[in-house]
């Protein structure tokens, strides 16, 4: 506060404290957009505030509250509030728009992260964990490895519309249950009917 105080001597506390605010926040959220880059992280220090992840899903390390979010809404809080005692407005208005910018803000941030974090899943789907997973046909399995269907299947606790195939003899028609046999390759698999798997059974 001396620094301010020091080289801008007219401004109020709380002008200080709403810049000062704004600048320790966007310092952080530069130092998190570096270390991004660089491949560090930062969010082992995250705060989960009742948010497992992204997606429900484990590993999840983009919390409603974490060190980005926290800079976002102080560094909208911090900027706004100043821009709007700069503007002359009084310091009650001032807070209260403060408040609402930092709470998009941080918003926005949470939503970057969760679709980011997102896109970095799918990227790494691995459809080999839908093998042994009973599934439904979600476009009909033309038969013998004649052409391409699609099958609803849950991988990697995800529910995903997949192509398949089959070597059942006949077409496999919509909303049949199937189960996943094998990978064929790395966007397709192979199903067969859950009807024959109880006849081999018996």
């Amino acid at each position: 506060m001396d620094f301010f105080q020091q080289y801008f001597p007219n401004w109020s506390t709380a002008m200080i404290t709403f810049v000062g605010l704004g600048t320790i926040s966007s310092v952080v959220l530069t130092l998190q957009m570096i270390l991004s880059m660089i491949g560090g992280d930062m969010d082992g220090a995250d705060m989960d505030a009742g948010l497992d992840g992204i997606d429900g899903g484990e590993g999840g390390a983009t919390g409603i509250l974490s060190i980005r979010t926290i800079g976002a809404f102080f560094a909208g809080f911090g900027w706004s509030g100043a821009a709007m005692l700069d503007l002359e407005f009084g310091l009650g208005a001032s807070t209260l728009v403060a408040l609402l910018v930092g709470a998009v803000f941080m918003y926005l941030v949470f939503y970057l992260m969760s679709y980011l974090h997102s896109l970095r899943q799918e990227g790494t789907l691995d459809y080999a964990n839908a093998v042994g997973n009973v599934g439904s046909v979600y476009l009909p399995v033309p038969p013998t490895r004649k052409g391409l269907g699609q099958v609803e299947v849950m991988v990697q606790g995800r529910l995903k519309i997949v192509q398949a195939v089959t070597d059942h003899d006949s077409k496999i028609d919509n909303r049949t249950a199937v189960r996943v046999t094998e990978m064929v390759d790395q966007q397709t698999l192979l199903v067969e009917l859950l009807e024959k798997e109880s006849a081999n059974e018996t």
